[in-house]
């Protein structure tokens, strides 16, 4: 599929679809069915996740199963409640804004990605983000110390 393309692979697309593909074999191989409470921490704000929420319960209620049964009926209730988000790689307001109204304040976590990416950048982003001070208190300190139990 990026074949001719090596500009592709890696960090700047085939890292985030890879990875957000391997969450969604952990939720259609039943692992949070089988660990209802398990809590999957993912960068990068979600590898995009936050923002298919809609096509992949869409799809999900359209195409044949394949045997495959969710108790909670749709993909999107399992990253709603078992996957929490850094900020790490994606210093932009429109993401974060779209992961807030996808997975809440409380599933938002602060990363910078370094050394890949710039601190500055990343803690810059964050105290000028057009969000409620609750919210940034949440994504800056107060989730990852409820969350990791720091």
């Amino acid at each position: 599929m990026l074949s001719g393309h090596p500009e592709l692979t890696g960090p700047m697309w085939s890292w985030g679809t890879d990875t957000a593909s391997h969450v969604l074999r952990l939720v259609f191989g039943g692992v949070f069915d089988d660990f209802p409470e398990a809590k999957l921490l993912l960068g990068h704000m979600g590898e995009g996740l936050p923002y298919a929420l809609w096509r992949l319960d869409s799809r999900w209620a359209f195409h044949d199963h394949h045997g495959i049964e969710l108790s909670r009926g749709n993909p999107s209730a399992y990253l709603r409640h078992n996957l929490y988000i850094t900020t790490s790689g994606v210093c932009d307001a429109p993401p974060l804004l779209c992961a807030l109204l996808a997975l809440g304040s409380d599933h938002i976590l602060f990363g910078t990605d370094y050394p890949f990416e710039d601190m500055g950048t990343a803690t810059e982003f964050l105290r000028n983000a057009p969000i409620s001070e609750a919210d940034r208190s949440k994504i800056a300190h107060g989730n990852a110390e409820r969350l990791l139990h720091l």
